[in-house]
């Protein structure tokens, strides 16, 4: 299975990192999982706590994907907005198994016209997440392939959920980082 983390201008390390951790785990442990970072373009990108990262992968070269992460990002909006993030995503879509958004995600797909109706997100992006659809006060709704979440280890949590329904041994993972999920 094949994870693309999308980075954008202000994206939250904090969502981005156990992700990506996760995976190294489960690989590591001996699955066939890939986990890796893609952007717009391999340009350095300013995360929201103020580290830099570049991203494996541009989005004209990247790999087939399996699942998107979206996590939360100041740039949300904008990189929704763009035309060659939006010709991306229209590519991608049909092949994509699932879509896990972070804290307020559903501005990513607000901003392409997918957002489901009734969406998560963590409560400080309330206000924004609410210009593209109903806030419900789950910590996450699946509809379709799309699942939003309060972000944080809530995005991890519904990621975790799909890879064990997906046949994933995530026991690694938990010990590890030392989770524990309802």
């Amino acid at each position: 299975m094949r994870i693309g983390v999308l980075l954008t201008m202000g994206f939250l390390e904090a969502e981005v990192a156990p992700v990506l951790d996760a995976a190294r785990i489960l690989r590591e442990a001996g699955s066939e999982l890939e986990a890796f970072t893609l952007a717009k373009s391999r340009h350095a990108l300013e995360g929201a706590a103020g580290s830099v990262w570049t991203a494996k992968y541009a989005l004209s070269a990247r790999p087939r994907l399996d699942v998107l992460v979206v996590p939360g990002s100041l740039g949300l909006a904008r990189a929704g907005r763009d035309l060659q993030v939006e010709l991306w995503f229209d590519e991608v879509w049909d092949e994509l198994q699932a879509v896990f958004l972070g804290a307020n995600g559903p501005v990513f797909l607000g901003e392409l016209g997918r957002v489901p109706q009734l969406v998560a997100a963590h409560p400080a992006y309330a206000d924004e997440v609410k210009r593209y659809a109903k806030l419900g006060h789950e910590t996450a709704y699946a509809v379709g392939k799309v699942t939003t979440t309060a972000g944080y280890l809530f995005l991890l949590g519904v990621l975790l959920d799909h890879l064990q329904a997906a046949g994933f041994d995530i026991e690694p993972v938990l010990s590890q980082m030392a989770l524990a999920f309802d």
